[in-house]
């Protein structure tokens, strides 16, 4: 017999504590096309949430420019359905191949300024780069709790080093949930 309690992410929230989501969209798209599923960013939203209280959410993204029609009515969607703070940039081409999107230094300087302005209890990074240990750090030096989750296969060793497994949890376990 099979004990569901072990399959679902085990996440005991406060049900008062002020919470701001950060979503790296460039980093989880990829594992959801890696997975071939298409994800519902309000399902996503309230996984991410459970019974906090949602103070904001932000997506980011390098785009391309120009911007689909397509893209524009997702970005118009979720701002006006489900309340998300769209982040969104144009990259700057820097070679044939490679884009700069700086969307981990947008990420890092909301998180942290946010903390400052004590505008959040808990910061729920969604992503798993490595680059954001630095972030990660300040933001528990001012005395707030950090959050992580992200694929099994991007999450990166030191993040979970730095903030402990109970602090960590996998988009993998939640693909149901917030599968369209």
């Amino acid at each position: 017999m099979i004990n569901i309690s072990l399959i679902e992410p085990q996440v005991d929230f406060l049900s008062n504590e002020k919470v701001m989501i950060f979503i790296d969209n460039s980093n989880i798209f990829k594992g959801f096309r890696r997975y071939k599923i298409k994800a519902d960013y309000e399902r996503l939203k309230s996984v991410l949430l459970g019974n906090r209280i949602l103070q904001d959410i932000f997506l980011y993204e390098g785009i391309v420019y120009p911007m689909s029609n397509r893209k524009k009515k997702w970005y118009n969607d979720l701002k006006n359905n489900s309340n998300y703070t769209i982040k969104a940039s144009f990259d700057k081409r820097v070679s044939r191949k490679t884009f700069e999107k700086k969307v981990d230094v947008r990420i890092a300087i909301d998180m942290v300024s946010f903390a400052y302005e004590n505008r959040y209890d808990t910061a729920i990074l969604v992503s798993g780069d490595g680059d954001f240990l630095p972030v990660i750090k300040k933001v528990k030096e001012l005395n707030k709790r950090v959050e992580v989750w992200a694929f099994k296969y991007s999450l990166a060793n030191i993040i979970e080093e730095e903030i402990g497994e109970e602090q960590i949890y996998y988009l993998d376990d939640v693909l149901d949930k917030i599968r369209m």
